[in-house]
C-alpha cells in the first residue's frame, strides 16, 4: 500500500507574518553595514579633514639637526721628537636637556640648575653659570648638552661619575684640550690657541648646531693651523658631524641618527733642537732679549729665544684672563717674541757686511788709515771706541773688524756712493720679511726714499757715515742678524730660515717637508771674504780681540761685537750685540745674541755665546742634533 505524503497547509496570515520576519531581518542586517560604514566614514572624515591640519603640525614639530663635531689638533715636535704640543684627555658634566625638561621651560631651568648646584657640591668645585645662561643654552641649542662642570681632573671626575649615576640626564663625558708640556720652553716659537668665534668660521652655514674648533693664535700654532696650498696638511684636521631628530622645542627626540667623524690634524716637526733651545733660554735668563741659532748651511733655526718669556702651561685649556692681563700690562712685555719680532739698531755686528761690499768696490785691504778716535764729517764728529785713549792708530782692514774700528769703516764708505751699502744690506736680507713660517719683522732698509720719509730732506755723508758702523736709518731683527751672520760663514749665501722641518700625518706619510732655499748672495769676492774671515777670527781670539770673551777651547769660533747707541744725550741706551759662527762635527753654526739697553757687546754678549756652545756642544752632547 502506497504511503502518501502530507502537506502542512499554511494559511495567508501565518504567511504574511513569515515574509514580515525576513524583511526585518534583512532590515537589521542592512542597518548594521549601514552604521559600520557611516563610523568608518566618519573616522576618515576625522582623521583626513578635522585632524589634517594637526597631523601636519606633528610632522613639521620633527627635524633633523645637523651637529658639527670639532677636530682633534696634531703635535708639535721638535727635531728630536720631543712633544711640544699635545691633546689631553679630561672630562666634563653634561646635562641632556630632554631627559631633565619638565612641563614649563622655567621649570626645566629650575630643575638644571638646582641639580648643578647639587652637583658642583658633591665633586667639589665651583658653578661657573647662571640660571640665564641655561635658558640662554635652552633657546639656542637645546638638542646638545648642556656642560655643567668642565676639565675635571681624575679625582673629580670619579665623583662626578657617581653623581651621574643618580641622577637621570646626566653624564661624564670625555673631551680633549691642548697642552704645553714643555711650560716656558720655546713658548714664543710654539704660541697658543683658542676656540674659534662662529662669525669667522667658513662653515658655520653648514650646521644648525656649531661646536667651534680649537684654532691657532700665536706662534706655529697659528702659522700650521691650515695650509691654504696643502690642504689636510695643517694642525687643524677636518670637523665632522651628527645628525639627531628633534621636536619642535628643539629637545633631542632619539639618539644620534648619523655621525662622520672628524679627521685628525697633521703633527708639525720643527727644525728646533731641544737641547740647544734650553740652553740658549737659560743662558739669556734675567736679560731682555734674544739669542738665535741657525744651521749655516741650510738655514734652520735650532733656537730661537726671547726673553722674557711666559708659561704656556697656564695657556691650556685656555689662558686665565687675570694671567694673560699680567703679561701685557708687564713693562717688560713678555708676550713679545723679541728673536722675530724685535727691531734694533745693529751697531758694529753690520760691519762685515759693510766692509765685504767696500772691499768689492775697490778698497784695498792692505791700505791703512790712523785712527785718532773720531772721524770728522763737515761739522759733525763720530767718536770711536778707542777715543778715550786717543785711537786705534794704524788700522787695516783686518784690524778695522779685530778692534771694531769706526774711523776705518767711516774713511772709506765715504768715498763711494751711499747705495753701495744700500745693496749690500738688501742683499743681507734686511728691510724685508725672512720668510720663516711664523711671521717675523721687516726691520728697516737704509734708502733715500726712507731717510726723505723720516725727516723730509735728503741723503748726505753723514748718513753713509753712520750707516757704515751700523747706526743711523738701518734696523734689524735677531733672526736677520742670523742670517747674515750663516751667510759669513758660509761664503755668502743667504737662506731662507726655517722653523718647520716638515708635517707628516697621523701614519708618519710626509705631507710637506721644507726646502732649502737660497733667496740671494752677499757681493762679494773670495779675497774679500778672506780678509773679513781673519778680522772675525783675531776679534775672538787675539788677546786685544773686540770679542775674546767669547773664546771656547776646542772651538775654532769667528765673531763680531756690537753696541748700538740709541736715544740722545743724557738717556743714551745701548744695544748690545755679538754674532759668530763656528764648525763642529761637519756642521756649521751661526748666532745672534742681543740684549736690550746692556752695556758692551764685548761684556755682554760674547760671554753669552762662550757659555752657549761651552753647555751645547759638551761631550756630553746628544750626537744627533737636530737631525
Amino acid at each position: 500500500m502506497k504511503r502518501r505524503g502530507t502537506t502542512r497547509k499554511i494559511s495567508s496570515s501565518q504567511l504574511d507574518g513569515l515574509l514580515n520576519d525576513s524583511r526585518f531581518r534583512i532590515a537589521m542586517i542592512g542597518a548594521v553595514f549601514a552604521v559600520g560604514m557611516l563610523v568608518l566614514w566618519a573616522r576618515l572624515y576625522y582623521m583626513q579633514v578635522m585632524g589634517g591640519e594637526k597631523h601636519l603640525e606633528q610632522v613639521s614639530n620633527q627635524s633633523l639637526r645637523r651637529i658639527r663635531i670639532p677636530n682633534l689638533r696634531g703635535k708639535i715636535l721638535s727635531s728630536d721628537r720631543e712633544i711640544l704640543a699635545d691633546n689631553k684627555l679630561e672630562f666634563d658634566l653634561v646635562f641632556y636637556p630632554q631627559e631633565m625638561k619638565q612641563r614649563l621651560r622655567r621649570d626645566t631651568v629650575l630643575a638644571m640648575y638646582n641639580n648643578a648646584i647639587k652637583a658642583a657640591k658633591m665633586v667639589g668645585v665651583e658653578r661657573s653659570f647662571t640660571t640665564k645662561e641655561i635658558l640662554n643654552h635652552l633657546y639656542r641649542r637645546p638638542g646638545i648638552p648642556f656642560t655643567v662642570l668642565r676639565n675635571l681632573d681624575t679625582a673629580s671626575a670619579a665623583r662626578a661619575f657617581e653623581f651621574a649615576r643618580m641622577t637621570p640626564g646626566c653624564d661624564v663625558v670625555p673631551r680633549m684640550v691642548r697642552v704645553y708640556p714643555q711650560g716656558r720652553t720655546a713658548c714664543h716659537l710654539i704660541g697658543f690657541t683658542g676656540l674659534e668665534e662662529r662669525q669667522n668660521a667658513s662653515d658655520k652655514e653648514e650646521f644648525f648646531y656649531y661646536i667651534p674648533d680649537t684654532v691657532g693664535r700665536e706662534g706655529v700654532e697659528k702659522a700650521c693651523d691650515v695650509l691654504p696650498d696643502k690642504p689636510g696638511a695643517g694642525l687643524r684636521g677636518y670637523p665632522g658631524y651628527s645628525l639627531i631628530q628633534v621636536d619642535k622645542m628643539g629637545y633631542a627626540k632619539n639618539h644620534i641618527i648619523h655621525e662622520i667623524p672628524p679627521v685628525p690634524g697633521a703633527n708639525v716637526i720643527l727644525t728646533l733642537d731641544m737641547k740647544a733651545q734650553r740652553t740658549a733660554e737659560r743662558v739669556l735668563a734675567g736679560h731682555r732679549g734674544a739669542i738665535v741659532v741657525l744651521d749655516a748651511s741650510n738655514g734652520d733655526v735650532l733656537a730661537a729665544a726671547s726673553a722674557p718669556g711666559y708659561d704656556l702651561s697656564k695657556f691650556s685649556p685656555s689662558v686665565p684672563r687675570k694671567y694673560y692681563s699680567s703679561l701685557r700690562n708687564d713693562p717688560d712685555n713678555p708676550l713679545i717674541n723679541r728673536a722675530f719680532y724685535g727691531v734694533y739698531t745693529p751697531g758694529s755686528i753690520f760691519k762685515p757686511i759693510a766692509l765685504l761690499a767696500l772691499l768689492s768696490e775697490g778698497v784695498n785691504a792692505e791700505n791703512i788709515i790712523d785712527c785718532d778716535g773720531a772721524s770728522h764729517i763737515g761739522d759733525a764728529r763720530i767718536r770711536c771706541a778707542s777715543y778715550r785713549r786717543g785711537g786705534h792708530g794704524t788700522v787695516n782692514s783686518v784690524d778695522a773688524i779685530n778692534w771694531s774700528c769706526n774711523d776705518y769703516m767711516i774713511e772709506n764708505a765715504v768715498k763711494f756712493p751711499a747705495d753701495t751699502l744700500f745693496e749690500a744690506a738688501s742683499r743681507a736680507g734686511i728691510g724685508r720679511r725672512s720668510g720663516v713660517e711664523i711671521a717675523d719683522a721687516r726691520g728697516v732698509a737704509p734708502s733715500f726714499a726712507e731717510k726723505r720719509r723720516r725727516y723730509r730732506f735728503g741723503w748726505t755723508k753723514y748718513d753713509t757715515a753712520l750707516l757704515s758702523i751700523g747706526q743711523g736709518i738701518i734696523s734689524i731683527t735677531p733672526l736677520q742678524a742670523a742670517v747674515f751672520c750663516a751667510a759669513l760663514a758660509n761664503g755668502g749665501k743667504v737662506y731662507k730660515p726655517h722653523l718647520v722641518k716638515e708635517i707628516v700625518d697621523n701614519t708618519g706619510l710626509a705631507l710637506h717637508k721644507r726646502k732649502v732655499e737660497e733667496i740671494s748672495t752677499l757681493k762679494s769676492t773670495p779675497e774679500a771674504f778672506e780678509v773679513v774671515k781673519r778680522g772675525m777670527f783675531e776679534a775672538v781670539n787675539s788677546s786685544s780681540g773686540s770679542g775674546r770673551r767669547a773664546r771656547v777651547d776646542g772651538l775654532e769660533m769667528y765673531g763680531k761685537t756690537g753696541s748700538a747707541e740709541i736715544g740722545r744725550r743724557g738717556n743714551l741706551k745701548i744695544i748690545a750685540w755679538f754674532i759668530a759662527y763656528t764648525q763642529y762635527k761637519g756642521r756649521t753654526y751661526a748666532v745672534a745674541a742681543m740684549v736690550e739697553e746692556g752695556t758692551s757687546g764685548g761684556s755682554l754678549c760674547a760671554p753669552m755665546v762662550k757659555r752657549f756652545f761651552e753647555n751645547y756642544l759638551s761631550p756630553q752632547e746628544n750626537e744627533q742634533h737636530g737631525s
